[in-house]
């Protein structure tokens, strides 16, 4: 049994959200704001604590302003036969709820109405499966979470006297009440002997001795010391924490280092989920795992919990008929190191999305507001809203997840936290990019230019190291849950002259060939950079036989992505050659060029010697081939660029194409695609 979707309707950000879940562990992604902790306090609200410590309530705040009510629906599935009697009044058909699998569902759904001006808030009304009601609570009550909050002070936590951690602990090592009551009559076995200690007896005399002299004129009086009756609560709350290297005495938690510390407290976290075997299904509820913690340990962590998830999945029940005991684990994060770990038919990406009220007609949801870079709603009648898109539903083509599980590293995952994306080929891009962001958006007008510049701070750029940007695009562009992971995407490519449709490892994708062998007509409004220009003879024009510009489009309009959500630029041949193109860059080029090869006079004689930007672009371009040139290095020179160009040291115009990428990217002067 998992929890295998979540619907949430006009509860706080999630006006309309539909989130599928993985039977083992889910990594929930997204920027701040996207609705994260809200639907964490979904899953709160839906579920019972394991240890019956409810901290999370339903509040008036938690109903929409655009709603009156607040409905929350639970969809389990993969119920066994044993599970299927528990929940039986909550059962439902595949077929009564769609994106359910074949098998055993069932289903529960919490509704909260907001109350009256003044008036008491009522509690919210559960119903069944097909059932208007919940006639069987105690089976729902057999659902249960363990939540960990973000930003815990570990320390304070471990520190504490409240000892509910540890007790419940204790109280799954022991087991049965039985066993707890046996360990608490030996312990009050050792108090009693502790009692009659020399020490305590002087005590107990000392204080006597004026109390019998206060009370010896009326009723006499006198004292003794015992320890109070213990319980499996008053000695958790004597225990303390403690923890150092190994091999080390342990010390005060409070001398440990933050993460460390934070690591111990998840550690009796995981502890307390032994006690899950006594519920059908734990959810256990991480946020932001990451805090604290060096990136090794956090992929450690996240090991340890789909160890601990699949461990459950796979554990028979203690005797015939006893809860099922399955752990699944659910994680909010902005850490691209657990994205980067986590196979991408596990993530969930959340997105903060403009919606439309009602009254003011209709507008896509998962649009971003263009107009509004500081999160403040632009107009009256919009507010934000949560989408979510779950990756394992993005309709990949074979081996594309693979690929990405492998592409996707710690730079690369960053993608999935925002809504703007610049793919490259390589580092030369990624790291010239943002230096010519600089200089394109530094002309604009002062307002213009600092929002523009905050929008393209806030872009990830992205290196393929290569050509295969498909499974890029199509996670982050093809809809799933009805909402895309980004709204903008920039794709910078070479055009490769000379590569046939056969050499490059997109055009045998099983949906691209066609657009390989015959290239779609270009879309309205589509950029002119993006064409396959004019050759300036026949020779040229046979040697181009594949546009990988025109094949990316192809692609992207057959999964009927909009035109206004992507722009694909095309470097004539390769980006270098289009550097030296606009006239007045030569001299910084060439500083740069001699700083590489300071001896190489004779290599770039060619340049100097060229009488057009076209030949002499291809001079330049020459230097960077293996074989036929000096092979310079593109990574070195594009940093050296960079950091000229940062250092405002030397002319220089960015290529219109590039020029073009960035003001579309930054949402300059309402540039579309």
């Amino acid at each position: 049994m998992y929890l295998g979707r979540v619907r949430a309707k006009g509860f706080k950000s999630l006006l309309d959200t539909d989130v599928a879940l993985r039977p083992g562990v889910t990594v929930v992604v997204g920027e701040n704001n996207a609705g994260k902790s809200n639907f964490i306090d979904v899953l709160r609200l839906l579920t019972d604590p394991l240890d019956d410590r409810r901290t999370r309530w339903w509040d008036t705040e938690d109903v929409h302003s655009w709603a009156d009510t607040a409905e929350l629906t639970a969809l389990y599935a993969g119920l066994s036969p044993e599970e299927g009697g528990t929940h039986l009044q909550a059962l439902i058909a595949p077929a009564d709820d769609v994106g359910m699998p074949a098998g055993r569902n069932a289903r529960y759904t919490a509704r909260f109405t907001r109350p009256a001006p003044g008036a008491r808030a009522q509690r919210p009304a559960w119903s069944a499966g097909r059932l208007m009601d919940d006639p069987e609570p105690e089976a729902r009550r057999a659902i249960r979470h363990v939540y960990l909050p973000p930003m815990r002070n570990a320390q304070q936590e471990l520190a504490s006297s409240a000892g509910n951690r540890l007790r419940l602990i204790l109280a799954a090592e022991l087991g049965a009440k039985e066993a707890v009551k046996a360990f608490e009559e030996e312990q009050a076995e050792h108090f009693r002997g502790l009692e009659s200690h020399a020490k305590i007896q002087a005590a107990r005399k000392r204080i006597n001795e004026p109390l019998e002299l206060l009370t010896a004129g009326a009723h006499p009086q006198h004292m003794g010391l015992s320890f109070a009756e213990p319980s499996l609560v008053s000695i958790a709350r004597a225990l303390r924490t403690r923890m150092g290297d190994e091999g080390l005495a342990v010390e005060d938690i409070g001398r440990s280092g933050l993460g460390y510390a934070n690591l111990l407290y998840i550690a009796t976290v995981l502890a307390e989920l032994d006690a899950a075997r006594d519920a059908d299904l734990t959810l256990f509820l991480v946020e932001e795992p990451e805090a604290h913690l060096h990136p090794q340990l956090q992929i450690l962590l996240l090991e340890h919990l789909r160890a601990q998830a699949v461990r459950s999945q796979n554990a028979p029940p203690r005797t015939d008929g006893a809860p099922q005991g399955r752990i699944q684990v659910v994680i909010t994060t902005h850490s691209p190191v657990l994205a980067a770990a986590t196979t991408v038919r596990d993530l969930v990406v959340l997105k903060r999305c403009r919606t439309l009220a009602p009254s003011s007609g209709q507008e896509p949801a998962g649009v971003e507001n263009e107009e509004d870079a500081s999160g403040e709603q632009s107009a009256p009648g919009f507010a934000f809203t949560t989408a979510a898109v779950p990756v394992n539903e993005i309709p990949f083509a074979d081996h594309e997840t693979a690929k990405l599980d492998r592409y996707l590293d710690i730079t690369k995952s960053a993608m999935l936290f925002g809504s703007r994306v610049i793919l490259v080929e390589g580092l030369a891009e990624a790291l010239l990019i943002p230096a010519f962001a600089d200089i394109v958006l530094s002309s604009l007008p002062e307002a213009e230019q600092r929002r523009a510049k905050a929008v393209f701070r806030g872009t990830c750029i992205v290196a393929v190291d290569g050509v295969d940007f498909t499974p890029y695009l199509r996670a982050l562009l093809v809809e799933a849950g009805g909402a895309r992971i980004a709204d903008r995407v920039v794709v910078i490519t070479d055009q490769d002259p000379g590569k046939k449709a056969a050499e490059d490892s997109q055009a045998s994708s099983t949906d691209g060939g066609p657009f390989a062998q015959e290239p779609p007509e270009r879309g309205a409004g589509q950029a002119q950079a993006d064409a396959v220009p004019e050759a300036p003879d026949a020779e040229r024009a046979a040697a181009i036989r594949f546009n990988r510009a025109s094949w990316l489009r192809g692609n992207l309009l057959q999964w009927q992505v909009p035109q206004e959500s992507f722009h694909i630029a095309e470097s004539k041949p390769t980006l270098e050659p289009e550097l030296m193109r606009p006239g007045g860059n030569q001299e910084l080029l060439a500083d740069i060029f001699f700083d590489l090869r300071p001896k190489s006079q004779h290599h770039w004689k060619a340049v100097t010697e060229a009488t057009t930007a076209d030949e002499r672009a291809d001079a330049f371009g020459a230097l960077f081939a293996k074989g036929t040139g000096i092979g310079l290095p593109k990574g070195d020179y594009a940093y050296r660029l960079a950091e000229r160009l940062a250092q405002k040291s030397g002319k220089f115009t960015v290529p219109d194409h590039l020029a073009a990428s960035i003001r579309w990217i930054s949402g300059v002067g309402g540039t579309t695609a």
